[in-house]
């Protein structure tokens, strides 16, 4: 038995006779007339009264279309349903965000969302490791670097600045770099990211490369800049970022003329096919509001796959 035929005959006896239901149903008389006598062999019972002359559902026909008639209302209102969710954000919507700059960037952005969203209830994760979107239960996530999982959706979102910096009681210590070639005999506090090779320092057409090392390696930029504040050695972060210390005079910028390469912040998804209405309008509501300070890298560019 087709559950199609039942709903066949439940929009039948709605329509009141055959002819009717086929001009509701756009099937051609013939054809909703087969799929009806199928439904009665399927059956094994009259669905209809035979000989008679206006259409008589038998009591067995009755109770199958009242029966058809509840799970097509069911079906009508799943569909009511889906196109309310996909018209308004709303429902759960998990993200993953490196704490820092969720602290740092993203926190306004965030916050502005919630509100022109009272729907959409968000949790940030920010959890340190790089999530799997495939097999863990989050909408999207925001990623430093380059992306290098074909599969996924990225698009970049802004680019952060970097510089060195260091507090006056460890440059009172080891003394103050001038030249980049200075820096080989002083100590790092190495965000992670940065500790697979050289980084990188241009100045005009000339070009540096250091390689950061020291006692101290963490994953979070915010504790990279705390250490650094405490005297453990010189750190790299976004200048916005130290912005309270370096006017407190608790950072000290070195090196200002030279620049390192910046960094990508990317927007990453799993997919955009059958994207939820509440993960879009966050992406799109990222994007409107970017901090004036920090450069888009692609502001027009749409979606794409990470190359």
């Amino acid at each position: 038995m087709k559950i199609d035929d039942l709903l066949l005959l439940a929009e039948v006896q709605r329509a009141g006779s055959l002819s009717a239901g086929a001009r509701q149903l756009q099937l051609p008389k013939a054809t909703l007339s087969r799929r009806l006598s199928a439904l009665e062999v399927a059956v094994g019972a009259r669905l209809f009264v035979p000989g008679a002359s206006r259409l008589r559902l038998t009591e067995l026909g009755h109770q199958l279309a009242e029966r058809a008639a509840r799970h097509h209302e069911d079906i009508a209102e799943t569909r009511r349903w889906l196109a309310a969710r996909d018209a308004s954000p709303r429902g759960e919507l998990r993200v993953s965000i490196p704490a820092e700059f969720a602290t740092l960037v993203l926190a306004e952005s965030l916050a502005s969302f919630c509100q022109r969203y009272p729907d959409v209830a968000l949790d940030i994760d920010t959890t340190p490791r790089r999530i799997d979107l495939f097999n863990e239960p989050y909408d999207l996530a925001l990623r430093f670097g380059p992306v290098d999982e074909p599969e996924l959706i990225a698009r970049p979102l802004m680019t952060m600045d970097k510089a060195l910096f260091a507090s006056p009681a460890y440059l009172a210590q080891r003394g103050l770099p001038q030249r980049p070639e200075d820096l080989a005999g002083h100590h790092f506090v190495v965000f992670q990211p940065m500790a697979m090779g050289p980084q990188r320092m241009r100045l005009g057409a000339r070009e540096f490369q250091l390689d950061m090392r020291g006692p101290m390696q963490c994953n979070s930029i915010g504790l990279t800049l705390a250490l650094s504040k405490a005297g453990a050695g010189i750190g790299v972060f976004s200048p916005r970022m130290a912005h309270a210390e370096i006017s407190q005079g608790l950072l000290v910028p070195l090196l200002p003329q030279w620049h390192f390469e910046t960094s990508v912040v990317t927007v990453v998804t799993a997919s955009r096919r059958y994207m939820p209405a509440k993960t879009r309008a966050l992406i799109d509501h990222l994007f409107e509001t970017v901090p004036e300070w920090v450069r888009p890298a692609a502001p027009s560019a749409p979606p794409r796959p990470a190359p």
